[in-house]
């Protein structure tokens, strides 16, 4: 039996050139990615911050002619903030802002309050001179707005400050999982609207777990860091089941 002779290789050859790709066209979808991550990002704000309220339709047109966009970028938009439990998409329907379930952040506030006591003493290690520098401006700036009543910027501030005691943890699982969960919480706060009490009680709470982190005691800062968080959700839930 004659063996056949084998196939001769095609020889290709990717040619970029045969594209013919301007370079204005070769930057549009850098464009487009720019334009759908601000996108995800205002509508997300206006949700944490409450401007979009709890159970609030999200109608496709308005948006559409508010922020001047096509109704493309806008669905990646929502299927991004569905996936962060922000909204709720409904099939044939419009879809909603998702409706803040006092079970489901007393939940998260106690996988939060271990979270924040590993990142605390993980950042509380790794921390140096230069960061703790950092942290000591903004905590600075932080105690300035709670003085001046300036409520929104502290809590934006506030906000940062923890992120970025988080991040210094060092660890991409971690940071990963309390943003997730922490945009959840924020919007809790924004819609709790702390009463004045408490808000003095957090700000001592920070000067108390800044002290620690200065000091260099890292469990101390990492317990510091996790009552605060246990104290700041009871009382988000204290308010949430007020106006309920």
């Amino acid at each position: 039996m004659t063996t056949p002779a084998p196939r001769p290789r095609l020889k290709t050859r990717f040619k970029p050139a045969r594209l013919k790709l301007s370079s204005d066209h070769s930057k549009r979808p850098l464009e487009r990615l720019s334009l759908h991550d601000q996108l995800v990002a205002k509508v997300r704000e206006m949700i944490v911050d409450g401007e979009l309220a709890a159970g609030a339709p999200l109608p496709e047109r308005m948006l559409c002619e508010t922020f001047g966009v096509s109704r493309t970028p806008l669905r990646e938009t929502f299927k991004i903030l569905a996936a962060e439990g922000l909204i709720e998409l409904r099939p044939h329907r419009t879809p909603v802002v998702t409706p803040i379930d006092a079970r489901e952040i007393a939940e998260i506030f106690d996988v939060m309050v271990g979270l924040d006591a590993a990142a605390g003493r993980a950042a509380a290690a790794r921390a140096t001179a230069g960061d703790i520098a950092r942290l000591d401006a903004m905590h600075a700036e932080l105690v300035t707005l709670h003085r001046a009543a300036e409520r929104a910027a502290y809590f934006r501030l506030n906000q940062q400050i923890h992120t970025e005691i988080t991040r210094l943890a060092g660890n991409s699982v971690l940071f990963n999982m309390w943003s997730t969960l922490h945009t959840n919480v924020f919007r809790a706060r924004a819609v709790a609207n702390y009463d004045a009490r408490r808000w003095d009680e957090s700000i001592r709470e920070h000067e108390a777990f800044m002290a620690l982190l200065r000091a260099g005691d890292a469990a101390g800062f990492a317990q510091a860091l996790a009552d605060h968080t246990r104290k700041t959700g009871d009382s988000v839930l204290q308010m949430l089941e007020s106006q309920a």
